[in-house]
């Protein structure tokens, strides 16, 4: 058999499998988009399927099954109620579209693998190499069924047409090629697209040696550092409506089924819109997220300046924790807080006048000891009143709460600088009225008995005890009062600096992270940024590409038509039937209608920092109602 012959043979195979029909008018017809990602080697990682129920009977409720999981109104707000598989949508007369995961198996797999100058080898092995590469996909039909064939039980396959293509930059391949496909270059990059019909040459019942229908799709090129874009495959059943099989009785007819086989093509590229349409709306997304990153490290790293300035002044704070308004403030209180009641002076008074007047009845040296040790004796038990106490703590609180630094202080703290400045200085001036007034007593009792007649001496001791007392008292607890405040305060100041020193560090640390990770995050940002503009611009290429095959190519394939298919008509004629029975891929409510189509994205095998060969997140676009609606 000829080039020509099998050429001929090959196009009207196409024909026969390609064609679309029309469904009949239902009360609804539900129309799914299957779209899976795929790794490297074309194996199946994620699946959504995407659904549009057209409600052309103005349902109010719409009875539907479906086996999908975590299903979500994608296009309106209309709500469902959902026991097991069965699902019942409140329409209100509205078009429903949804969609949700599926963790079945596809009708159609597929299985990629490469060579390297003729040698197999891996995916990510082959990244970044020099040589002639070869690029096989194998698809395999799994919808296997058993028919009648005059008689005789058949293995047929529901017929499935599968058109793969990418974009293979020039600068990097050359000399590209693709079995059952075309090339298309428009001099800065090439678009590849083929075609492959797994389990058709089963179905047909033909020996290779007459006809060989592609299951597989070969690409091979010349190239320098190879990468690999996204490959996309679009996966529809197409069939001949009935009236349209006495196409095998009069083949001389064939060429007027040029339009139904152009409406098929329609589709096809129909679906490669769909995806440019669905990449676009990705690199409107990723600009955003480029542009949000952007803004969250720069304020991120200003927030980290502030707290390494901040930082930096406490640590360098070298002054007083109290000011001298402070420390006057203190002083003041505690002289008043330690000035002697008139109880206390009399009785300081009376005991020195006593002992004085008793010294004169003895001997001067006599009266002086005597009298020193009887006033020291009197005067040990002297204790402040609650009054003065009260005096005190009031003096002490008030300082302290006229200081910047303990205001700054925790509760907790304030309360432990508070109590202790008060009991210290309580202390220090029943300690200094104690040993001020033995000292006095002690000493003007001697002298005033040796020095000055009985007649003075009374009144001498008495004034003489008071005045010093008093004066010794304030002096005492002014300079007690002032040191121990400033030590409280320094200590406290000094506590309190290194604890929020150590919590700005560890801020300062946290801070150092987050700048870092939102800094990894901008440069990912403005990578996923350049790969989604990227890959728009190749569906989008894509899409020009499949326009191109399909005004270019289809028409001539059909031009092809030729050939003698009778004893084929009975096999076409199950074909037929079995395309009208795969009308869905999730469930469907018996008595509806349903078309369905497969979108297979296979992961690129480019180079990516950080060596990170996870797998890419899959890109399922979504159409608005209003693109649906024009379509």
């Amino acid at each position: 058999m000829n080039s020509k012959t099998k050429k001929k043979i090959i196009s009207s195979t196409l024909l026969c499998t390609m064609c679309a029909y029309t469904l009949p008018v239902l009360a609804y017809t539900k129309d799914e988009t299957v779209y899976s990602k795929m790794d490297s080697k074309g194996e199946k990682y994620q699946t959504i399927v995407s659904t549009h129920i057209e409600n052309s009977g103005e349902l109010e409720l719409i009875r539907d099954m479906s086996d999908l999981i975590n299903i979500e109104n994608t296009n309106g707000d209309e709500e469902f109620t959902q026991e097991g598989n069965s699902l019942i949508w409140k329409a209100e007369k509205k078009d429903i579209y949804y969609q949700g995961e599926s963790q079945k198996d596809l009708p159609i797999t597929c299985s990629v693998s490469y060579q390297l100058d003729g040698k197999e080898v891996k995916a990510e092995e082959i990244l970044g190499k020099t040589g002639h590469v070869k690029i096989t996909i194998q698809y395999v039909n799994k919808e296997e069924h058993m028919v009648d064939i005059n008689g005789m039980q058949q293995k047929m396959y529901t017929p499935f047409v599968v058109v793969a293509g990418t974009v293979l930059p020039n600068d990097k391949n050359k000399n590209i090629e693709i079995s059952n496909g075309k090339v298309m270059n428009d001099g800065s990059k090439a678009i590849v697209m083929g075609i492959a019909l797994p389990g058709l040459q089963e179905s047909l019942h033909v020996k290779n040696s007459e006809i060989e229908v592609p299951n597989n799709i070969e690409i091979n090129m010349d190239s320098t550092d190879f990468e690999l874009g996204n490959i996309i495959t679009f996966v529809t059943p197409k069939v001949l409506e009935e009236k349209d099989l006495s196409i095998f009785n009069e083949l001389d007819e064939i060429y007027g089924q040029v339009n139904t086989l152009q409406s098929a093509s329609n589709q096809i590229q129909e679906g490669s819109q769909t995806l440019a349409n669905g990449t676009n709306q990705l690199a409107s997304g990723t600009k955003n997220l480029k542009e949000g990153t952007n803004v969250a490290y720069n304020g991120a790293r200003q927030i980290k300046e502030e707290v390494t300035k901040a930082k930096n002044q406490l640590t360098n704070d070298k002054s007083e924790a109290l000011n001298q308004n402070t420390l006057n403030a203190i002083r003041g209180q505690a002289k008043q807080a330690a000035t002697l009641s008139d109880k206390q002076k009399t009785q300081i008074g009376s005991q020195a006048e006593t002992v004085a007047m008793q010294a004169i009845q003895n001997q001067k040296k006599a009266i002086g000891e005597k009298a020193a040790t009887q006033a020291t004796s009197q005067v040990a038990g002297i204790a402040l009143t609650q009054t003065q106490k009260q005096q005190i703590i009031a003096s002490v609180k008030k300082g302290l709460e006229a200081n910047t630094n303990y205001k700054a202080l925790p509760a907790e703290q304030k309360a432990i600088v508070l109590q202790f400045s008060q009991n210290s200085a309580i202390t220090a001036a029943e300690t200094t009225a104690k040993q001020t007034a033995k000292q006095v007593a002690k000493q003007v009792a001697n002298q005033t008995a040796q020095s000055v007649a009985e007649q003075v001496a009374g009144n001498v001791a008495n004034q003489t005890a008071q005045t010093v007392a008093q004066t010794t008292a304030q002096q005492v607890a002014q300079k007690t009062s002032t040191t121990i405040a400033k030590q409280v305060a320094n200590q406290v100041k000094v506590t309190a600096e290194n604890k929020i020193a150590t919590q700005m560090n560890t801020l300062g640390q946290g801070l150092n992270q987050l700048t870092d990770g939102l800094n990894s995050l901008n440069q990912g940002a403005n990578i996923l940024d350049s790969g989604a503009n990227e890959l728009n611009q190749g569906a989008s290429t894509l899409a020009q590409g499949v326009k191109t095959f399909n005004e270019d190519g289809m028409k001539k394939i059909c031009h092809y038509v030729n050939g003698d298919l009778r004893d084929m008509s009975k096999r076409v004629e199950k074909l037929t039937e079995l395309s009208k029975q795969y009308d869905n891929f999730t469930m469907l409510n018996g008595g509806n209608g349903g078309n369905v189509k497969f979108v297979m994205i296979m992961d690129a095998i480019k180079k990516q920092e950080n060596n990170d060969n996870s797998k890419e997140e899959a890109i399922f676009p979504s159409q608005k109602v209003e693109e649906r609606k024009e379509k």
